[in-house]
């Protein structure tokens, strides 16, 4: 009887056996499929340019490229995909920047998010447009300006001041700009909850959060109490192309039915309560948590500015201007916070979102913005770098070097043009 059974349970252990090795062939087969099927759509799996950071929390992976076509569905007057280079600093450059300049170089770091970053081809980002056109402008042989775009997905003025602190500051920077973006109140909220503050009380280190042990989960819609299922689906989302497969497929059978249901101005209930809201200061009352966040933000742009100040780093700020600010979805008051802070702290402020406003202002969003997204085509970046440029040429602002010659007609002729 005993051999009898010991037979049968060998027997079945071989059947769980043999069941065991076929799933996992099968699955190891669907995974390679889902592979070159991503492959094949010009796709990878989620978040695989981005690689964690002990101080700036994290960095576009070092010398890696990403191809972006995820615009092209619903932007027929963009069908090009474009690649994202890397280089070994993680900054979107084609070659590595020296620590020590060249004689005559003009060194100028651009520090922002997505839309520093540029949702377009490199030579079409703002950093890359400015240099670009400095240099035509300049009328001195031994004078080159260097640009160098250090934009990031959701870096925001914490992660902008650590960047200065522990990396920019040994490049020898001449002037630094920084972008703040509509959402960098809600990022700086986030970068809080694990910012290691020094003995002066000032930003030390913004170490990864772990997701999977973290209280919330920060989605487009709002920011909610992190679940098992959210758990599981991040852990698929970082792991498994099918998965990833899946996911994109799902997107792209899904019609927005109209622009302004890709960004939501959420409203607290029970199940996010106590949770800080992406885009919260874009509402046109602030509640008590709002204006702390924002005062929180002020104040890092505050130590930021007297940081360059100190060590005689030119600044100059600006704020990214979102269409559904010109279509008063969202409020404005941010831009205005901010100028008013840049006059109170004498750092000279590029109001991007009056100075394109009769540009924008009335426009249908596929003009200078991508449908159904929040950021700039390359139309947008234009007319953005632009005004960059006609705002670090202007004498009042003293941004550029004495040396620089340049007569401003002819950037406006070729305006004209």
């Amino acid at each position: 009887m005993a051999i009898l059974t010991n037979n049968r349970f060998n027997k079945l252990l071989k059947i769980i056996t043999v069941n065991l090795i076929i799933f996992i062939i099968l699955l190891l087969g669907i995974e390679t499929l889902s592979y070159f099927m991503l492959k094949w759509f010009g796709l990878t799996k989620f978040g695989d340019n981005i690689i964690p950071h002990a101080y700036l929390n994290h960095t576009w992976k070092p010398n890696y490229s990403k191809t972006h076509n995820e615009w092209i569905q619903n932007n027929p007057d963009f069908p090009e995909p474009y690649v994202h280079f890397y280089n070994s600093q993680g900054w979107l450059e084609l070659y590595d920047v020296t620590k020590e300049k060249k004689p005559g170089t003009y060194r100028v770091f651009y520090l922002g998010d997505s839309f520093t970053e540029g949702t377009c081809s490199m030579d079409q980002s703002v950093p890359s447009i400015v240099e670009q056109t400095l240099n035509n402008m300049s009328k001195d042989p031994n004078l080159d300006f260097e640009v160098i775009n250090t934009g990031t997905s959701s870096y925001s003025p914490i992660i902008f001041y650590l960047l200065m602190r522990h990396v920019l500051i040994d490049y020898s920077p001449d002037l630094v700009v920084i972008n703040v973006d509509m959402s960098d109140d809600f990022d700086d909220w986030k970068y809080r909850q694990n910012l290691i503050l020094d003995e002066k009380g000032d930003p030390f280190a913004a170490p990864p959060r772990n997701i999977y042990t973290s209280d919330f989960i920060d989605i487009d819609k709002e920011t909610r109490k992190l679940t098992l299922w959210n758990k599981l689906s991040l852990f698929l989302m970082q792991n498994s192309n099918t998965y990833n497969l899946i996911f994109e497929i799902k997107k792209k059978s899904l019609r927005v039915v109209n622009d302004t249901q890709a960004v939501t101005l959420s409203k607290s209930n029970n199940q996010n309560k106590g949770f800080y809201q992406r885009w919260a200061w874009c509402r046109n009352k602030w509640d008590d948590l709002t204006e702390e966040n924002v005062a929180k933000t002020m104040v890092v742009l505050r130590k930021l500015a007297a940081f360059c100040k100190e060590r005689k780093i030119k600044i100059m700020f600006t704020s990214v201007p979102h269409y559904r600010q010109y279509n008063s979805v969202f409020s404005s008051r941010p831009h205005y916070e901010i100028a008013k802070l840049a006059k109170e702290i004498g750092v000279p402020y590029l109001n991007s979102f009056e100075e394109l406003k009769p540009l924008i202002q009335g426009t249908p969003q596929k003009k200078y913005y991508y449908n159904y997204d929040m950021h700039f085509n390359p139309r947008g970046y234009k007319i953005w770098a632009d005004k960059h440029v006609q705002f670090l040429i202007n004498g009042q602002n003293m941004l550029l070097p004495k040396k620089f010659t340049s007569i401003k007609k002819t950037f406006d002729r070729s305006e004209e043009r």
